[in-house]
């Protein structure tokens, strides 16, 4: 009977911890698809946005955790300092994509992330992917390749912008492994965050600096704009996700993330008119299924094995 109840005890928590940082990835995705649709409500130059963007984030951040009292060390900063050098170029080229492109294939193409993530993770990460995994990767980048198939684009700012695109996958990448890896080492995610704001701001606001022709005519819906995607897309978005990376593998979180076009599709037809094909309806519901199987099959058993060496993982991570 006490064993029963010990492997019933176990159960729950190992359920609870494979919900709550799943949710978190889910959370972080859905805010995510949001901010493609608020940087093309921006009047000012996509150069301008990125300047007001990365130079507000840093100040929130720092009133956070100024408000919860944590101690900003050399220790979370010296872990942000590679991948948030990383991000800023990321930074850089994810907007510029948006601006050149349709909404879509920005994403679509963005998204090429996963794929990288899933040949590496096992060789940087240590991470052991299943074959109900790859089975239900494999469906998601069919579903994913009916939503960009249909898709209308066209000519050289097109090309541009997916070119812009493919870069910033390969960035995103990067960042993904780097920041998966400083949250496995313990690092406080609030602390660490603020260190990734830092160098984003010293690696975009110079260049958007330089670059931008109307940088002093933000306007008070600009303003409101900005800094809706600052809280909204950066803070949550982003700060969930690196929570959550120290409990779900990457090879599980960067397929979720493959969710993403479907929101920014969904937004981008809502919001701009932007016309959503059959094929791009149907590979929507081909994601949103593989993605189910990718949480039910792929990321328990690893949640599991990452969290229960604590008595109250979740209460008791750093957050």
């Amino acid at each position: 009977m006490l064993t029963a109840r010990v492997r019933d005890a176990r159960v729950a928590v190992v359920d609870k911890a494979h919900a709550v940082p799943v949710l978190g990835v889910f959370l972080s995705v859905l805010v995510w698809g949001i901010g493609p649709v608020l940087t093309l409500g921006v009047d000012m130059s996509i150069n301008s946005t990125i300047f007001y963007r990365v130079l507000f984030w840093p100040i929130v951040l720092f009133t956070i955790v100024r408000l919860r009292r944590i101690p900003l060390t050399w220790e979370a900063f010296r872990a942000a300092i590679i991948p948030g050098f990383i991000f800023g170029w990321s930074t850089i080229s994810g907007f510029m994509s948006f601006t050149n492109t349709s909404i879509v294939n920005a994403t679509i193409i963005g998204n090429l992330s996963t794929a990288f993530t899933l040949l590496v993770a096992p060789r940087l990460l240590g991470e052991r992917l299943r074959g109900l995994q790859v089975v239900f990767a494999l469906t998601s980048f069919a579903g994913v390749a009916g939503v960009v198939l249909g898709a209308e684009s066209g000519g050289a700012s097109a090309l541009r912008g997916d070119v812009l695109a493919l870069i910033n996958s390969v960035l995103w990448t990067a960042y993904f492994i780097a920041s998966k890896k400083a949250r496995t080492g313990g690092v406080n995610t609030w602390a660490f965050m603020f260190g990734i704001a830092v160098m984003q701001c010293l690696v975009a606001a110079p260049w958007a600096l330089i670059t931008s022709t109307d940088i002093t005519r933000i306007s008070w819906h600009d303003f409101f704009l900005i800094v809706t995607m600052t809280l909204v897309s950066g803070t949550i978005g982003h700060t969930t996700m690196v929570w959550a990376q120290r409990f779900v593998p990457a090879s599980t979180s960067s397929l979720i993330c493959l969710l993403g076009p479907v929101i920014s599709t969904g937004f981008a037809w809502l919001f701009f008119s932007q016309t959503v094909a059959l094929i791009q309806a149907v590979g929507s519901i081909v994601v949103l299924v593989s993605l189910a199987g990718v949480v039910k099959y792929g990321a328990k058993e690893a949640v599991a094995r990452d969290v229960l060496s604590t008595a109250d993982p979740l209460l008791n991570s750093n957050p």
